[in-house]
């Protein structure tokens, strides 16, 4: 079981807006942070969050690993991400929440999935934005905070074009400074996410990558060949990826004993589980549990 937490970590305004039926949050950093409390334990995110710093220096933990927070350094962050603050030093900025029903009222829920920042296989989630960016995304979270204040009828239309336009801001400058490979075509682009919506969807029973290629209609060998070429990893790799990430986000959130994940991720028993998550994390279930609170509990 994990440690006891003294706070209900439900109460806190980035996981209360959505069990308040809202499906849009936005704030100033400072204001969002004077309204904090217990940050420095793990929480599991269930909607999309945005943080662009102005000002201040901080740290984070997104995912088990741990990112600077900076002046001009958006922050993208997907549902089911544990969250959790290391540092804040003077940080202002704006925080800015959003469900994806909030988005997919206006725009396809496909359009979500291409931004590369929430492909499964992205490593950085973040995009340090040039000063021309980062002062046309603070012009525009400003706007967005006077039309959110100001509650006026349109208002949500209003704030889910605002979002759009962000993030095709950000997909812009990650495409020009992390694109491996501006002349490949879209079709590759189309194999990779749609492999990885289906790892979302099935990893916690489906582990071959033989049976993805089979619901691509691709041989192993190709889905292996696309895999590598687009993220420098074996198709192998990233289902394997998917399911210690899941088994790591359910240590840190959720009151479950090993053997009870273990189950819920379909594993055929608690030991193989165990051998499963010390071959790829080099430790054990329980002290990876014990090491995230107790680096938590000491902050």
């Amino acid at each position: 079981m994990s440690e006891p937490r003294s706070f209900n970590i439900d109460e806190l305004r980035c996981n209360a807006f959505t069990r308040a039926g809202k499906h849009f949050d936005l704030a100033r950093h400072e204001v969002f942070m004077s309204e904090t409390d217990g940050f420095a334990y793990p929480h599991r995110h269930n909607y999309y969050m945005l943080l662009l710093a102005t000002s201040g220096n901080g740290s984070q933990l997104i995912d088990f690993k741990a990112y600077d927070v900076k002046p001009g350094r958006l922050f993208l962050m997907s549902p089911g991400m544990i969250h959790a603050w290391e540092r804040d030093e003077g940080l202002k900025g704006y925080v800015l929440f959003f469900t994806a029903d909030f988005f997919t009222q206006r725009y396809n829920m496909n359009k979500l999935y291409e931004f590369p920042f929430y492909s499964s296989s992205y490593e950085h989630p973040f995009v340090d934005l040039d000063e021309r960016n980062h002062e046309a995304c603070c012009t525009l979270l400003e706007q967005m905070l006077a039309v959110y204040h100001e509650n006026k009828t349109g208002m949500m239309s209003m704030l889910r074009s605002y979002v759009n336009v962000i993030l095709c801001r950000a997909q812009q400058v990650y495409e020009d400074r992390f694109q491996a490979n501006p002349s490949e075509t879209p079709q590759l682009r189309d194999i990779i996410q749609r492999f990885e919506q289906l790892i979302d969807l099935h990893y916690s029973e489906t582990r071959l990558v033989k049976d993805y290629a089979k619901l691509l209609h691709l041989t192993p060998n190709y889905l292996n060949a696309v895999a590598k070429e687009k993220t420098g990893q074996s198709a192998g790799h990233l289902i394997r990826h998917r399911v210690m990430l899941e088994a790591k986000r359910m240590l840190a959130h959720e009151n479950r004993t090993v053997g009870e994940i273990s189950d819920a991720l379909n594993f055929k028993d608690a030991a193989y589980f165990c051998r499963f998550f010390k071959k790829y994390e080099a430790t054990t279930p329980e002290r990876f549990r014990k090491q995230l609170f107790s680096r938590a509990g000491h902050r």
